[in-house]
C-alpha cells in the first residue's frame, strides 16, 4: 500500500455545546483567562508548580522510610505466600495420588514457624486446621510407610 502526500481532512460532524452556567469547570477556564489578560503566564504558576514537586517530593519519602516500619509485615506476607505454594502442591499431590513425605513435613514447619505472632483468631483457628490436616496426611504417609 502506497500512502501519498497531505491532505487535509475535514471535521468530522460531532460537536459540543458550551455548558452555561456551569460552575464546575469554570475555575480553571476563569484562571486561563486571567493569566492570559495579564500576560504573566509564569509568575504565579512557577509557585504552584514549585510547590507540587516539593509535595511529590515529600510524598516519595514518606514511602521510603515506610518500607522499614512495613517489614514485619512484608515479612508475614511472603511467609503466607510460601504457605499458599505448599498448599497448592500437597493439593496437586492429594488430586494426582502423589503426596510426598518430604513437601508435608517442609508445610508442617512452616505452620510452626512464628505461630505466636498472630493475633487474629480466626486466622490461627484456620491455621491450626491446615496444621492438623497436614499432621494427619504426613501420619498416614508413615503408617503405610511411604516415608
Amino acid at each position: 500500500m502506497k500512502v501519498s502526500g497531505s491532505k487535509a481532512t475535514g471535521t468530522s460532524g460531532t460537536s459540543r455545546k458550551k455548558a452555561s452556567g456551569s460552575s464546575g469547570g469554570s475555575g480553571f477556564a476563569d484562571t486561563m483567562r486571567s493569566l492570559d489578560s495579564s500576560g504573566d503566564a509564569g509568575g504565579s504558576v512557577g509557585v504552584h508548580s514549585t510547590g507540587s514537586v516539593s509535595a511529590l517530593d515529600a510524598l516519595l519519602a514518606l514511602q521510603q522510610s515506610g518500607d522499614a516500619l512495613d517489614s514485619p509485615r512484608k515479612a508475614a506476607v511472603l511467609r503466607a505466600k510460601s504457605l499458599l505454594e505448599q498448599l497448592e502442591a500437597v493439593r496437586d499431590g492429594l488430586l494426582s495420588g502423589a503426596l510426598s513425605g518430604p513437601r508435608l513435613k517442609q508445610l508442617v514447619g512452616l505452620m510452626d514457624q512464628q505461630r505466636e505472632m498472630i493475633d487474629d483468631p480466626e486466622l490461627s483457628a484456620v491455621l491450626d486446621e491446615i496444621d492438623l490436616r497436614a499432621r494427619v496426611e504426613l501420619a498416614k504417609l508413615e503408617v503405610s510407610g511411604l516415608i
